[in-house]
């Protein structure tokens, strides 16, 4: 993990917010445990103590106790048989002290004794049969178990402790209680208590340690697809991110992003080949206005150096004006026209037209045929209807013809055929001209392409719009166009329009 200038952006990090997770929940689970343990060992030893306790009043002669509770034979000084600490009182059936018993040790030292107050505080009808914990005003922990004293007539045994019960023949004597110092228990308890933070935070610190190392393994595709995103947000978008053996869900989003690279470099590379084009037809487009304009400027200026010009020559700089000023019309309507096909793809029309070839042909083939000049337009096939406008069908025929007579010679033949094949109807234009080079079959729809990217004009040549515009109204109008073509044999456009139209 990269140090970045102190624990924040560990912490802000994956791996370390996990880690922080791990640790709070590992905390709160040992938390949980550890409560329920000191509980029930607190519960287990409390009972080990009662239990204790009431083994020590059974240690008692009950018949013995009896002569000392009637005051027919004095106390004690000590009692052997009591645990080291254990201080035992015994009260009349009047509920008064008779005497305090402990053992030698106890009394030297005197560290647990209690006075005769304390006693005579907890000898009471409703606390004879509970176990009590109380502080001394040293600040000792006791417990404190009482409980009456009966003996049985019939038998001369005594009972005793909690767990003796009246009958009918048998006497209350007296009442017991016992007193035992909490701190071996206490000891225990903190020593468990010790024990317990040691291991937890012996857990926190190692399991954190392994947690670390674990999680961090999984998270390394993560950290390598931030190092190839920085490299791809530098530029290099042909960066993907690799295979690599991870979780389901990074490999979900591994194929996720990979896809958005895919869309974004594919985005890229159309606006980069758009700006290109854009480019290209800004320059294009400035040479072909450039080229008429000069012509027509320096008639112009030949005209205004000559204010006597003769007659003829005065007619034939006006007829070249016109033929250049027809050039820009026809120009600047190709590029309207260009810019419309354009609109008109971004906002489809719903309706769906139809216009049979066979009804506009009588309107083209008496324009065409003033531009055939002894070639020949040969018209043949079913008649159709192709997903055109009328004006669209128009503009693609005569563009296609108009194209196929300037690479065909005099006496050549042009073919016009329409077919319905499997339902798909299908428009040719077909001549037997020079035909077009291969290396320029791939480019001849792009705008003002004409052959090698020459800017050579040949005489009634266009400037290169004319199969660009009958590609656009293919393609707007869900149809295909092909080309084939052979230098010296000819060429066939092919205009595809299929049956699911």
């Amino acid at each position: 993990m990269k140090k970045t200038g102190g624990i924040t952006p560990w912490k802000n990090s994956l791996a370390g917010k996990l880690l922080i997770r791990f640790w709070l929940s590992l905390l709160l689970l040992s938390l949980i445990m550890g409560i329920i343990q000191y509980q029930a060992l607190h519960s287990f030893l409390m009972k080990g103590e009662t239990q204790e306790l009431q083994a020590q009043i059974g240690s008692f002669d009950e018949s013995q106790l009896k002569l000392w509770l009637n005051g027919e034979q004095p106390f004690p000084k000590e009692w052997s048989s009591l645990s080291s600490g254990v201080v035992a009182g015994f009260f009349t059936p009047d509920k008064k002290l008779a005497g305090i018993l402990g053992r030698q040790e106890v009394k030297a030292k005197n560290p647990y004794a209690l006075e005769k107050s304390f006693f005579q505080k907890q000898i009471k009808s409703k606390k004879l049969r509970t176990n009590t914990i109380l502080t001394s005003p040293k600040g000792i922990r006791y417990m404190v178990i009482s409980g009456p004293i009966y003996l049985n007539q019939e038998t001369g045994a005594g009972m005793t402790g909690q767990n003796s019960a009246q009958t009918a023949n048998s006497t209350l004597i007296g009442y017991a209680a016992l007193s035992a110092p909490l701190t071996q228990l206490n000891n225990i308890l903190y020593h468990q208590l010790q024990v317990f933070l040691v291991s937890t935070l012996f857990i926190l610190v190692f399991g954190g340690i392994l947690t670390l190392y674990i999680v961090k393994k999984p998270l390394l595709p993560l950290s390598r697809m931030s190092e190839i995103f920085g490299k791809i947000a530098a530029g290099n978008y042909a960066l993907r991110i690799p295979e690599e053996p991870a979780a389901s869900e990074i490999t979900h989003l591994r194929f996720v992003l990979n896809q958005m690279l895919e869309t974004l470099n594919q985005s890229l590379t159309t606006e980069r080949e758009a700006k290109e084009q854009m480019t290209r037809f800004i320059a294009d487009a400035s040479h072909e206005l450039r080229t008429p304009l000069t012509s027509i400027r320096g008639f112009l200026e030949i005209l205004l150096r000559s204010p006597e010009t003769d007659p003829e020559t005065l007619a034939s700089a006006h007829q070249s004006m016109l033929v250049e000023t027809e050039r820009l019309i026809h120009l600047t309507e190709d590029l309207l026209t260009l810019n419309h096909l354009n609109k008109q793809i971004e906002h489809m029309p719903q309706a769906k037209p139809e216009t049979f070839v066979q009804a506009i042909l009588p309107e083209l083939l008496p324009l065409l045929s003033s531009l055939l000049a002894y070639r020949t337009l040969d018209v043949q096939g079913d008649e159709i209807s192709l997903p055109v406008e009328p004006g669209e069908l128009k503009q693609i025929i005569y563009n296609l013809i108009h194209n196929a007579i300037q690479h065909t010679p005099v006496n050549g033949k042009i073919t016009l055929k329409t077919e319905t094949r499997d339902k798909a109807k299908y428009l040719y234009i077909a001549d037997n001209g020079e035909g077009i080079a291969p290396q320029d079959l791939p480019y001849i729809f792009e705008r003002f392409y004409r052959g090698n990217r020459s800017r050579e004009r040949k005489a009634g040549s266009g400037a290169g719009l004319g199969l660009a515009i009958v590609g656009e109204i293919v393609n707007l109008r869900g149809g295909k166009i092909n080309v084939e073509s052979n230098q010296g044999e000819g060429t066939t456009f092919t205009i595809h329009f299929p049956q699911d139209y």
